[in-house]
């Protein structure tokens, strides 16, 4: 069935947006088969369902999702976490032992799956494939921009790890690590990040971006 918007076009509630009820995702609703816009924000299709991505809005953790936090605390049972805005989640961890042998430290950086979430917190998963970052640059953006940065099929993202040769890694909370072979590639990265979020509505972006890129590295 065919779609009625462009790729991260800004829609309207009550637009309609696909004659295939079956397809309605976040931020839609289905009404008589078909698939209409219930916020303003950026149309997208991900997983075969049409998604609208608000322009506003706080993270909301859903188990599974792989996010970037810093510690904040180390307890007896655990660590607690902080995942940006206010937002805290913990590791339990019932071994005092473990919790020394994992090494991990107040400040330290680290990329983490999000186990459980609602009225008792946000739980993230203990293992020992907690990745720890040893080094790079930390930065956010908004975590509704993040689609966008990820791009179809990850083209956005692969493109500017490829021109920058930076390993990113961004988490679903807006927290990225950039680490890169120089000072200068990183910062090509984060301007790059940075005007992906701020333009995530315009068309042409993909250009932009790599032009930017080239620019900066070759100064």
């Amino acid at each position: 069935m065919p779609i009625y918007f462009s790729e991260h076009e800004v829609v309207l509630p009550g637009q309609l947006l696909s004659d295939n009820g079956k397809r309605s995702g976040e931020g839609t609703y289905s009404i008589g088969g078909k698939v209409y816009a219930s916020r303003v924000g950026f149309a997208t299709v991900k997983d075969n369902k049409v998604h609208v991505i608000s322009f506003k809005g706080t993270y909301k953790p859903m188990p599974g999702d792989r996010v970037i936090g810093i510690i904040s605390d180390v307890k007896p049972n655990g660590f607690e976490v902080n995942l940006g805005k206010h937002l805290t989640g913990i590791i339990r961890i019932p071994d005092r032992e473990q919790v020394q042998n994992m090494k991990l430290k107040v400040g330290d950086v680290i990329y983490v799956k999000v186990k459980a979430s609602g009225l008792g917190g946000v739980l993230l998963e203990r293992s020992e494939r907690i990745k720890k970052f040893e080094s790079g640059l930390l930065i956010q953006i908004h975590p509704t921009k993040i689609p966008r940065l990820i791009g179809k099929r990850g083209s956005m993202i692969i493109m500017v790890k490829k021109l920058t040769g930076c390993d990113i890694v961004v988490g679903k909370n807006g927290l990225v690590v950039i680490n890169g072979p120089s000072p200068k590639n990183e910062f090509a990265a984060m301007k790059a990040i940075q005007m992906i979020e701020n333009e995530a509505h315009t068309s042409g972006l993909t250009e932009r971006v790599e032009k930017m890129i080239k620019e900066i590295l070759s100064r």
